[in-house]
């Protein structure tokens, strides 16, 4: 069976050389000198990962072995979506014509998804309908937020509109959450300052930063307005799917939407597994959203995960479904041929 993975990762040396400059300066984690559990991880995790700057060989080649026949690439961790728009407008023009020119040579087997300086929302839809007319990519994706400031921000309505005007995605990507939350929720005197990490981020933290985030689009109308806006999250939905029926009975009286909050999910967005292969996962995303509003991502290449192909063909979905979701789904909303 062929795989269309869409949570894959790619970046620009020219950008992240050209952003260093104005990238916020990093949060030292260190509060116990006594801790040496982050250095330790630290000196045994790889150095660098050329991967993310290639989409050569190695990247084919990890393909090939996992029956990928397309991925599509989003920009990584150092996205310059949410520096000032002074500078981001230019290098989110940069980062998508840099992603345009090294899929060129495997159109075939690779797509983008466009990074947009959505500081500016004007500015990002208008490169938004470039990168998806001029340059052939296929939708964007969004990590976290700017400036502290959700995405039910009525400010960044012109990405909605201008997303589903063109008839493109927008996929959602966790991202660092804020120190003060950080220091709230996820740091405590019973675990070690690497175990703080790992709960604030990959671990609960920025899964459920997300998701919240999610449920305010639907709170804030988002998709009254934009009724056919289509987005896509990882991570099995980053936590949304297992309180469906809960935000029902809780909120559905007090919301004025034109659908409950279920069914407005049910009908906007399209959940990815990024990699975590767990089959009671897979069984509550099948119950909350059927097949049709499921596909594929390995999170390459910050996960590098086994059994990629088998964890779909030894389910117990029919043929249909593990079709759909390998690549039908993402063929037809991409509109790739």
């Amino acid at each position: 069976m062929k795989f269309i993975t869409l949570e894959e990762h790619w970046e620009s040396q020219r950008v992240n050389d050209a952003a260093k400059p104005y990238m916020p300066a990093p949060v030292n984690p260190h509060k116990n000198p006594d801790d040496h559990s982050i250095e330790q991880y630290l000196a045994n995790a790889p150095k660098g990962n050329t991967d993310l700057t290639s989409a050569g060989e190695n990247r084919l080649q990890f393909m090939e072995n996992n029956d990928i026949q397309m991925q599509i690439m989003g920009y990584g961790d150092d996205s310059p979506q949410n520096l000032d728009p002074k500078v981001a407008v230019d290098l989110c023009k940069m980062a998508n014509d840099d992603l345009a020119t090294a899929i060129a040579t495997n159109p075939d087997r690779f797509g983008v998804w466009a990074t947009l300086p959505v500081g500016d929302p004007a500015a990002a839809a208008t490169e938004l309908e470039r990168a998806v007319k001029e340059k052939g990519l296929q939708g964007a994706m969004i990590h976290g937020y700017y400036d502290d400031k959700f995405f039910d921000d009525p400010m960044y309505d012109p990405i909605f509109a201008k997303a589903e005007e063109l008839d493109v995605p927008l996929y959602f990507h966790p991202a660092f959450i804020p120190q003060e939350i950080t220091e709230h929720y996820y740091e405590g005197q019973g675990w070690s300052e690497l175990t703080g990490i790992m709960f604030s981020r990959a671990g609960w933290g920025w899964h459920e930063d997300l998701g919240v985030q999610m449920v305010r689009l639907i709170l804030a109308g988002v998709f009254d307005r934009h009724p056919k806006l289509k987005i896509i999250t990882g991570h099995w939905g980053e936590m949304v799917p297992n309180f469906l029926e809960r935000m029902d009975q809780t909120m559905g009286l007090s919301v004025n939407l034109d659908r409950s909050i279920s069914e407005t999910y049910r009908d906007n967005f399209y959940i990815t597994p990024s990699g975590m292969f767990f089959p009671a996962q897979l069984q509550l995303a099948m119950t909350e959203m059927g097949a049709d509003h499921l596909m594929y991502s390995l999170d390459y290449p910050y996960n590098h995960p086994e059994g990629s192909v088998k964890f779909l063909t030894d389910s117990n979905l029919s043929k249909e479904d593990q079709e759909k979701i390998a690549y039908g789904n993402a063929a037809k909303m991409l509109h790739l041929k």
